[in-house]
């Protein structure tokens, strides 16, 4: 890549023409910025950055903007920067500026008088006279969705519905405490505020620490986003605002079942008899899988695999739902209570709407009939057993990694990830069928 750099005086510049094909996009001839040292590294390193502004600013002149809060402001501030200038309204200039930098501003605006491009984007630019746009609080939300398509990227639309509502909500009670003001002027007593109305209800409503510090997060994050597409130099800096107010959480984190537990209880005893016959092989799936709810009712026939050698589930990205990480695809061999499910329930799961239903309804079985030792416990606690099964054998974490769909974060075991591998761990922990009701 060109450099595009001069030296004058000692000092560096940043010197690019304008391309021919680009001069009816941008009247200038050529561009030309200070980089304000004389070390050629350092004048390289912010020539780069320079060159990547430039650019960017000649694709957005060429093709139609993406959100685009207030065309003439963004284009001020991007002028501003193309000619080495941080963007700065008028009044900010005349009460704090310099005399040299008013000096360089004057100087780079009479050039372009002088040279005949003068027009009010440059005006506006290097003299400050863009009016700011007003962003309110209401219409943050809705800037940040439009710039996270990366965030759902392969997610169903019940999993989209899942990421969003809890981020909408965060911000609606943001807006009732704070007010709907401009984005640009949330304070950082306004997030304080924010923080004090979340221990109040942690006090008063039993609301828990963690479901604050999420949504105080959420607040953060959609505030940062709309900043960030609404090009606003004068906001403050969202780190600042929102700094070292996280709440102190106990570990309220769901429990894992004793395996003794699933074996004589949920498994041995009849005790899930009066619960319908599909509900009862997500749980026998789940006992010997470790899989998720939505894994399990995710499973289409091609993905239960019986005639094989070793039978095995596949789960991965399929027209039933999406995947939660990329580390979820994976192959578990089926031993135990989960080879007894997928031998009744060779076509895959059924009945309920979602998974969500299937869970809601199984944890309320639970609950009524006193199967759950805590109200910590639930039909997820299974995943926890299953990964604490593994460990109590002792087995390499890079294969309980793969069986749970976790990111290794060791070196890998081997082949690792193999049928015959995982098949031969899991039957030193396999429950017994024996009892299992059809």
């Amino acid at each position: 890549m060109a450099e595009h750099l001069i030296e004058r005086n000692g000092y560096y510049y940043y010197y690019r023409r304008v391309p021919t094909h680009l001069a009816p996009y941008d009247s200038r001839v050529h561009i030309k910025i200070s980089l304000k040292t004389k070390d050629k590294a350092a004048a390289r390193k912010r020539a780069v950055i320079h060159n990547e502004a430039v650019e960017q600013y000649w694709r957005e002149l060429v093709t139609a903007p993406g959100v685009d809060v207030d065309g003439r402001y963004r284009k001020a501030v991007q002028t501003a920067r193309l000619h080495g200038f941080v963007y700065r309204d008028i009044t900010d200039l005349s009460a704090n500026a310099d005399v040299g930098e008013l000096v360089d501003r004057l100087l780079a605006f009479g050039y372009r008088v002088d040279s005949g491009g003068e027009d009010e984007s440059h005006r506006d630019a290097l003299l400050g006279t863009a009016p700011e746009p007003k962003v309110l609080l209401e219409e943050a939300f809705e800037i940040f969705r439009s710039r996270s398509a990366d965030r759902i990227v392969g997610k169903s639309q019940n999993q989209i519905r899942k990421w969003e509502n809890p981020i909408r909500l965060a911000m609606r009670n943001f807006v009732d405490v704070v007010g709907n003001k401009p984005i640009t002027e949330v304070t950082r007593k306004d997030v304080l505020a924010f923080r004090s109305w979340w221990i109040n209800r942690i006090e008063n409503e039993g609301c828990k620490a963690q479901t604050a510090n999420t949504h105080i997060r959420h607040a953060r994050d959609v505030l940062d986003e709309a900043l960030i597409a609404s090009d606003l130099e004068s906001a403050a800096d969202v780190e600042t605002l929102f700094a070292r107010v996280k709440l102190r959480t106990k570990d309220d984190s769901r429990k894992s079942f004793e395996a003794s537990y699933v074996q004589d209880v949920l498994l041995g005893d009849r005790a899930l008899a009066g619960m319908n016959p599909e509900s009862r092989a997500l749980v026998y799936f789940m006992a010997d899988t470790g899989a998720r709810v939505s894994e399990i009712y995710g499973l289409l026939p091609e993905d239960i695999r019986l005639d094989t050698d070793i039978p095995f589930i596949h789960i991965r990205k399929n027209e039933r739902r999406d995947l939660k990480t990329p580390q979820s695809d994976r192959q578990i061999p089926l031993v135990g209570s989960a080879l007894f499910a997928a031998q009744q329930f060779s076509e895959g799961l059924s009945r309920y709407s979602s998974a969500d239903s299937a869970s809601s309804q199984i944890n309320k079985f639970f609950r009524e009939n006193g199967l759950s030792p805590t109200s910590s416990h639930s039909l997820y606690s299974l995943r926890h057993t299953f990964k604490d099964r593994l460990r109590d054998v002792q087995a390499p974490e890079e294969v309980i990694d793969n069986l749970m769909g976790h990111k290794s974060r060791g070196p890998k075991y081997g082949r690792g990830h193999i049928l015959e591998t995982k098949l031969e761990w899991l039957e030193r922990i396999a429950f017994d069928a024996g009892a299992l009701v059809p």
